[in-house]
């Protein structure tokens, strides 16, 4: 999850983290970093672990998937697995591709990442049963997340900082197309790098910043309070990479301030490459 369907966004690890946990939590060749002393507690609870596998970003092959599942389901009570989907395709417009490519490689891109976590729940010997995988798509319709996304839609209106904030997330994980070449032109056409074509962050068009921060308004009800939304006691997200927007919700005194039942984990793999 963000994450967005790219390469890890590019923050610092803020210096108020806690320190990793005992050899013991590193088991397998993962290293848990609670944000927080309520995310420590929360780990040391193991009740329930959110893993968001992001499309299209390289990190989440197959072996990599395969220990991260067998550490989260040696660790915790519960693991859910989840493809941030919905909204995908409103990236790939921001980088400037027209609405069918944009849906056409979006579908092209969850069919992908879903095979990879099946082919890794395979190889990781976990109980099919213990095997929860969701796309966000599925999960959109309950109430508790309907609750929380208007919370984001809301202050990201009326808040400044928290859209200031979540903007520039957007605008380092996601390519945007620049000003004056729209959605309108074929993929590759936009002045950027990497094999589609991606135009540069700079002079982004406020269309395309709106499009790319769709799928971060998302993402954040998770990063809030998945335990309304799962049904769970407490829940903690992963991810391998530090998120720019942890301390809206984890330190902050903002409109998006995270239940105290949720919690953030940076999930160190030492075997990865990334």
């Amino acid at each position: 999850m963000v994450i967005h369907p790219s390469a890890p966004v590019a923050a610092s690890t803020p210096a108020t983290a806690s320190p990793p946990l005992s050899a013991a939590a590193a088991a397998g060749g993962h290293t848990p970093l609670p944000y927080t002393p309520n995310c420590r507690r929360l780990l040391r609870d193991a009740d329930h672990l959110l893993i968001g596998v992001s499309p299209g970003n390289g990190y989440f092959g197959i072996p990599t998937l395969t220990r991260m599942f067998r550490w989260a389901h040696a660790t915790f009570q519960r693991v859910d697995v989840i493809v941030p989907d919905r909204s995908l395709a409103s990236n790939y417009r921001a980088q400037g591709y027209p609405d069918r490519a944009a849906h056409k490689k979006a579908r092209t891109e969850v069919s992908c990442v879903r095979r990879r976590v099946r082919r890794a729940f395979e190889r990781s010997g976990i109980p099919e049963e213990d095997q929860h995988t969701h796309l966000l798509s599925d999960l959109v319709h309950s109430d508790a997340y309907q609750r929380l996304h208007l919370r984001v839609r809301d202050a990201l209106t009326t808040d400044e900082h928290t859209r200031a904030v979540c903007r520039e997330v957007s605008a380092r994980a996601v390519p945007m197309a620049a000003a004056g070449s729209g959605t309108a032109g074929e993929p590759g056409t936009a002045a950027g790098s990497g094999e589609d074509g991606g135009a540069r962050p700079g002079g982004a068009s406020s269309d395309a910043a709106d499009l790319a921060l769709e799928y971060l308004i998302d993402e954040l009800p998770f990063f809030m309070d998945t335990p309304s939304i799962l049904g769970v006691s407490s829940s903690l997200v992963s991810y391998h990479a530090p998120v720019g927007f942890a301390d809206l919700l984890y330190t902050g005194a903002g409109p998006l301030h995270a239940a105290a039942n949720q919690g953030f984990i940076l999930l160190k793999d030492h075997a990865a490459q990334y």
